[in-house]
């Protein structure tokens, strides 16, 4: 669950990016969030030491320019750098800690239970805004979407579902892939969990939360939202492993840069 909020304070940005190409419109994306953020941010780079250094340092370039004015670069290899006193003390003073990697699991096996999870959900609950970057995006949830099947048609088994960094529990996040290929595996998902929204993000583009549960798509792409609140029927618990997933009712919205939905009431705006 998120942290709760302490008297007078507004819980920071929860910011979902699809994967990030070294373009303009890659740096359009992030120069819009950092405008949220106020003038030149202090970034918390937070990373697999064994996953690709360059991406790491491509990224870190891109928030430069984009104009971060400092990125710090954590690469974790072990649970017992989640420990590190410079990693702690240096989101203390962020204003946004960006989570990057190429599997989701690979990266919350590191970090959850560990006092840098606690860090995060604590610091974003005072303020400070948390981001995930291309499949890191899957980890702001409490419902981490893990792994999947692509393809458009939902099948039983073909998601895999673990715990998240519990920032939000209100979106099931997938930003892997076009939107056809994604969304058999956010629907298998939703047809698991239909309390959450579904969200598909794409390259380049990022889904806001705002503290008000407000979400604001920016970017060159859209993010495809899956709305299961009106669903009639699934016979998710019902068929065989392998099998099609039978929904029914359920809304589907396609929201390009620029627009805005709430999360609570599940509209437009």
């Amino acid at each position: 669950m998120p942290a709760r909020l302490g008297p007078d304070r507004t819980r920071g940005l929860i910011i979902a990016s699809g994967e990030a190409t070294p373009s303009d419109s890659g740096l359009g994306s992030f120069a819009r969030v950092f405008g949220l953020l106020g003038p030149q941010p202090r970034v918390v780079l937070i990373a697999r030491r064994d996953e690709g250094e360059n991406d790491d340092l491509d990224l870190s370039m891109q928030m430069r320019s984009a104009g971060a004015a400092d990125v710090w670069r954590a690469a974790l290899r072990a649970r017992a750098d989640c420990e590190q006193r410079s990693l702690l003390d240096a989101l203390e003073g962020a204003q946004l800690a960006l989570l990057q990697t190429d599997q989701p699991l690979r990266l919350s096996t590191l970090i959850g239970g560990t006092p840098l999870a606690r860090s995060l959900r604590r610091r974003n609950a005072e303020g400070m805004a948390v981001a995930g970057c291309g499949a890191a995006a899957a980890l702001l949830c409490e419902h981490m979407l893990a792994r999947g099947e692509t393809g458009a048609t939902p099948r039983h088994g073909g998601v895999q579902l673990a715990p998240g960094l519990g920032l939000t529990n209100r979106v099931i996040i997938d930003q892997g892939g076009h939107a056809s290929d994604r969304l058999g595996r956010l629907l298998a998902a939703l047809a698991l969990n239909p309390f959450a929204l579904g969200l598909g993000i794409d390259a380049d583009t990022s889904a806001i939360i705002g503290p008000d549960n407000v979400l604001e798509v920016v970017g060159q792409g859209g993010v495809t939202l899956l709305d299961p609140s009106e669903m009639t029927d699934s016979n998710v618990a019902d068929v065989a492993p392998g099998a099609p997933i039978r929904i029914t009712n359920l809304r589907l919205h396609a929201l390009p840069g620029g627009t805005r939905y709430d999360l609570d009431f599940r509209q437009t705006l």
